[in-house]
């Protein structure tokens, strides 16, 4: 069962030792729920994954993920049924050199290009407004004291908290909670594949 923003903040207040919110208060806490979502969306677009029939431009090989998207994730097939395979802009160049201006009725491959998160070519050119199965980020809904969830997949929970608790400890001038702030920062960039930066983690273990 998701949990409910209410519950997300009580549940850190308690980790904090800080029920009643007289350090860190619910909009600071919302705050910083908020950067770790964004965080980790940024780090991890399956955590956002949406899959939807998407109905693409006809008549044009480029096509772009909605207006809330973040980052493009796969194209499973045409809404047929049939099957839609990954390639590259460089393989179809090489293979279909008139692959930007042959027209198709049903979409064949996909390529994508890590430097350009939103955009995605199909082949052949749809010739009409064609549906397919379009997997990709969206961004979260910003999250509240009276949200429903996390807007995210659950499995990041646990990171949202090493994230809040990381982020509040590290306000503090007591050199035990500096300790606690790094240990707890380190483990949100380990569990998301992410390289914290030495120094900061050093100086914060050193004031400690």
């Amino acid at each position: 069962m998701a949990i409910t923003g209410e519950e997300l903040l009580s549940n850190l207040s308690l980790l904090l030792y800080d029920g009643q919110g007289e350090t860190w208060d619910d909009d600071l806490k919302t705050s910083l729920v908020n950067e770790a979502i964004g965080l980790i969306t940024l780090a991890r677009p399956d955590a956002s994954a949406v899959t939807e029939s998407f109905t693409v431009i006809a008549n044009t090989p480029k096509q772009t993920i909605p207006a809330t998207g973040i980052r493009f994730l796969d194209v499973i097939m045409n809404t047929d049924g049939a099957p839609v395979r990954k390639t590259t802009r460089e393989a179809l160049n090489d293979t279909v050199p008139a692959w930007t201006t042959t027209t198709g009725t049903s979409i064949e491959t996909y390529a994508y290009d890590e430097e350009n998160p939103k955009t995605f070519w199909l082949q052949p050119v749809p010739d009409s407004a064609l549906s397919i199965e379009l997997v990709y980020s969206d961004t979260p809904d910003t999250f509240t004291i009276d949200s429903s969830s996390i807007g995210i997949s659950d499995i990041y929970l646990a990171s949202i908290k090493d994230y809040v608790l990381g982020r509040c400890y590290g306000m503090s001038t007591n050199g035990a909670d500096l300790g606690k702030s790094a240990s707890h920062m380190t483990m949100f960039y380990k569990v998301l594949g992410l390289k914290l930066e030495s120094d900061i983690v050093m100086k914060q273990v050193q004031e400690a």
